[in-house]
C-alpha cells in the first residue's frame, strides 16, 4: 500500500480543520433535540384493519387492474375475480368465453389461484362459486 502513495493514519498530515470534540458544546445538543423530534414523529401506530376494509381496499385495487389496455391482464384479473368470488365477477360461461377454453378449463384454473391464495392466507379466504348474487355488483360504503 505504501508503494501506492497509502500512509497509515499515524504518518499522514495532519490537517488545519480537524478539531477536538467538546462534549458540550451547543451543537451537540441541537442535533440531539432533532433527533428525538423525529423519533416523537416517526412513531409506529398499530392499528387495525376489519375484514370489510380489507375488502374494500382489495376490490379498489382489482378495479383498478381491470382498467388495464392489455385483454392479457383484463383476462386475468377477471379469472382472479372469479375464483375469489369477488364481488362483479363475469359469469363462467362469459369467462370461458373470454378465454376461448371451456368451463372446466377455467375450474382448473381457479382451483390453482384458490390453492395459492389460501396457502398464503390467515384462515380459508371466503371463496366459493356457489355464492348466492356474486355477480351482482356491490357498493359498500363506509
Amino acid at each position: 500500500m505504501r508503494d501506492r502513495g497509502v500512509l497509515p493514519y499515524s504518518e499522514m498530515v495532519q490537517s488545519r480543520h480537524v478539531f477536538a470534540v467538546k462534549d458540550e458544546h451547543l451543537q451537540w445538543k441541537i442535533e440531539a433535540e432533532r433527533a428525538d423530534r423525529q423519533r416523537k414523529e416517526e412513531r409506529e401506530v398499530d392499528s387495525f384493519i376489519s375484514r370489510d376494509l380489507v375488502s374494500v381496499m382489495l376490490k379498489a385495487f382489482i378495479d383498478a387492474l381491470a382498467m388495464s389496455g392489455s385483454m392479457e391482464i383484463r383476462r386475468h384479473v377477471e379469472l382472479i375475480r372469479w375464483a375469489l368470488s369477488l364481488p362483479g365477477c363475469m359469469s363462467l360461461r362469459q369467462l370461458a368465453k373470454m378465454f376461448g377454453v371451456t368451463g372446466e378449463a377455467m375450474r382448473k384454473r381457479a382451483r390453482n389461484i384458490q390453492r395459492a391464495v389460501n396457502s398464503d392466507a390467515q384462515g380459508l379466504f371466503p371463496h366459493c362459486n356457489s355464492k348466492r348474487d356474486k355477480m351482482r355488483i356491490s357498493f359498500n360504503r363506509h
